[in-house]
C-alpha cells in the first residue's frame, strides 16, 4: 500500500443540479444520487468540481437552463485514489493490461473514449469517458480483490477540457479537478453557495 495518499484532507466541492434537487438536498429531504451512467469516467459516486463553483454553475446551466443550481460541500477525502499521483496511474496501467488480457481471451474489443455527441466544445475532447470508466471500475475491483481492507472513499482526477485559454496555451478553458465521492459519509457539511459571503 502506498503511504502517500490523501487521508482526512478536507476540500470544497461543487455539484451542479436543478433548483428542486438543491432545495431537497439542503433541506434534508433527499440525498445525492450516485452517478451510474456508462460515461461517468470515475465510476459510481457523487460528482463534484473541486473548488470551482463557476464550472459547476456553467454545467448546471447547460443541463437545467433557468432552473440551474449548485450545492456546495466540504468533503473529507478519506482514502483517496488520486489520479494526479504516480502510484494511482501505475494501478490504472495494471488494470488496463489486465482488462486487455481478459478481453482478448473473450474475443471482445476495448471500449473507447468519445467526443461530445452533439459536437459541443473542442472536437479533440473525449468527454464521454467509456474507456476510462471501465479501467477505473476494474482497478477498484482489483484493489478490492487483492486488498479487501483497502477501499477507496473518493476518486480525484484532473480533467483537461475546452479550447486553449490563450493562443499556444496548454491550459484549457474548462480544465478542472473532478471528485467522485464513493462514500457519502465523507460529505462533511453541505452549503448553499448563494448564501456564502
Amino acid at each position: 500500500m502506498n503511504p502517500f495518499h490523501y487521508c482526512d484532507v478536507i476540500v470544497y466541492g461543487f455539484h451542479g443540479c436543478s433548483v428542486v434537487v438543491k432545495d431537497r438536498i439542503l433541506s434534508g429531504f433527499a440525498k445525492f444520487n450516485k452517478s451510474a451512467n456508462q460515461y461517468g469516467w470515475l465510476g459510481p459516486g457523487v460528482y463534484f468540481w473541486e473548488n470551482d463553483f463557476l464550472r459547476a454553475q456553467s454545467w448546471a446551466i447547460e443541463m437545467h437552463g433557468n432552473s440551474a443550481a449548485v450545492v456546495g460541500a466540504r468533503i473529507q477525502l478519506g482514502h483517496c485514489f488520486d489520479i494526479s499521483n504516480s502510484f494511482a496511474k501505475e494501478i490504472l496501467k495494471i488494470s488496463y493490461n489486465d482488462l486487455c488480457e481478459d478481453l482478448s481471451t473473450s474475443h471482445l474489443s476495448m471500449l473507447a473514449n468519445k467526443p461530445h455527441p452533439k459536437a459541443k466544445g473542442n472536437p479533440d475532447d473525449k468527454v464521454l469517458r467509456y474507456l476510462d470508466k471501465v479501467v477505473i471500475d476494474h482497478a477498484m475491483a482489483l484493489v478490492e480483490k487483492n486488498e479487501p481492507d483497502t477501499l477507496y472513499d473518493t476518486i480525484r482526477a484532473p480533467f483537461q477540457e475546452g479550447f486553449p485559454v490563450y493562443p499556444g496555451s496548454a491550459f484549457r478553458e474548462h480544465d478542472h479537478i473532478h471528485l467522485c465521492v464513493r462514500n457519502p459519509d465523507l460529505l462533511v457539511d453541505l452549503l448553499d453557495p448563494d448564501e456564502v459571503s
